[in-house]
């Protein structure tokens, strides 16, 4: 249904003279589609989140658009497409090698298990889609032109820095458990704050999020560790009781929000989690208990569980720097793992940081001969041959003792020396 251009607005953006970061080819691709459309007696806007962007002035890497045109008649108008969502009414379409995700107009009808619609009915009335939207500031949509189509006042929440859902917030999050911590997850990455009733609604509906598969929780999660203001988001988890799904996640961030500011100045999730871990006296099998509850990998669940064993035996004190002796950490971890430790200690000491650990870990690891076994002057087979013993799990432990006499205290790595001390070493096990 065409509407009078009176309710659209020229829409700069409202961080003044910032660029807004939109790589100028995917918009003019994006215009194609839209004009396509129009060309053939479609509407066609750009939709969500890349307006709520451009407004903003933030770079925006992805493009949706929403039309009146059904998904058929989409595909017929763009041969190079991808059926992705045909049950949600969305067609991926191709242009020069770039994907855009064009989606019918839709509303949905009752939602099951608090996360999917039962049912997706295709309408030609732009403002019927908003209105099923999440947020105030997603229910946004932009023609060609740059003009806005705004009927929940989106623009003005931008400018006020406000998280509002749309229309009742807690139907909202009883359709979809998991806005609750998309909620969080935009308040932390725009710094926002969220409308009181919102907010309450949130504190009503949290029970919800026991519904919700722990990968989408992780992923949301993920994002609020990851934002520019996570102080912000684990402190509005804390506030709304969001984690009250899980006793081990709620300890964690309502034990360790008050140094969540600290994660800005690390550069991994890993590492992000690791120091909420250590800031919430997590050891290290609470950390795999909770990284395995969200489901994260295994590599992830090891990587942090060693980082908050590795804090654990160090014990940094906030913000009070100290010598830390390096040399075993670095044979028995290694120099990624040492440096990305540094990278730890270092958010734990922000206020007072002076840099001393790193420099003592860099001149601690130049200052070893030898950095490894494969860098031993002898093998396992080596020594098994001049010990004239079998094979068995005494040489690991031998070649693991040369490797810190050579590195640390001097022995000196030369198959003569290392085969001397190890008949020493293994004389001294046995006895």
């Amino acid at each position: 249904m065409n509407r009078p251009y009176t309710i659209f607005t020229q829409t700069p953006p409202l961080l003044g003279g910032r660029k807004n970061g939109v790589k100028e080819l995917l918009k003019e691709l994006a215009v194609r589609i839209l004009r396509t459309l129009e060309d053939n007696g479609y509407e066609a806007y750009f939709v969500g989140g890349c307006v709520r962007d451009w407004l903003l002035g933030r770079t925006v890497h992805d493009i949706d658009i929403c039309t009146n045109a059904h998904p058929g008649d989409v595909m017929r108008l763009f041969p190079d497409h991808f059926p992705t969502g045909l049950q949600h009414g969305t067609v991926s379409v191709r242009l020069d090698g770039l994907m855009f995700e064009v989606t019918t107009y839709r509303v949905e009808s009752t939602y099951e298990d608090y996360r999917r619609p039962t049912e997706v009915c295709f309408v030609s009335d732009l403002q019927l889609d908003l209105e099923r939207r999440d947020f105030t500031i997603n229910a946004m949509a932009m023609d060609r032109f740059d003009r806005l189509r705004d009927p929940f006042r989106g623009r003005d929440d931008l400018r006020d820095r406000l998280i509002r859902a749309v229309g009742v917030a807690e139907r909202r999050f009883c359709e979809d458990a998991l806005r609750l911590l998309r909620a969080v997850r935009f308040a932390a990455q725009l710094d926002f704050s969220i409308e009181p009733a919102t907010l309450a609604a949130m504190e009503k509906t949290a029970p919800l999020l026991s519904h919700i598969a722990a990968e989408r929780i992780r992923d949301e999660l993920h994002k609020i560790v990851d934002s520019a203001a996570p102080q912000k988001g684990i402190g509005l988890i804390v506030q709304t009781g969001l984690a009250g799904f899980s006793p081990l996640l709620d300890r964690l961030f309502r034990t360790s929000h008050e140094q969540a500011w600290r994660l800005v100045h690390l550069g991994t999730l890993n590492q992000k989690w690791a120091l909420l871990m250590y800031a919430a006296r997590f050891d290290p099998q609470e950390a795999r208990t909770l990284c395995r509850q969200l489901r994260m990998s295994k590599r992830e669940v090891e990587a942090i569980a060693q980082f908050v064993g590795l804090l654990a035996s160090l014990r940094p004190d906030w913000d009070a720097p100290r010598d830390v002796e390096w040399g075993r950490l670095l044979l028995q971890a290694g120099w990624q793992v040492c440096m990305e430790t540094d990278n730890l200690l270092q958010a734990c000491w922000w206020k007072r940081k002076d840099g001393r650990s790193s420099r003592s870990l860099i001149a601690a690891y130049e200052s070893m001969p030898v950095k490894s076994l494969r860098e031993l002057a002898v093998t396992g087979r080596d020594l098994q041959a001049a010990l004239e013993r079998k094979p068995g799990g005494w040489i690991q432990r031998v070649l693991l003792h040369l490797l810190e006499q050579t590195a640390l205290h001097g022995l000196p790595n030369t198959p003569e020396a290392l085969v001397e001390e190890a008949r020493r070493e293994v004389a001294r096990h046995e006895h």
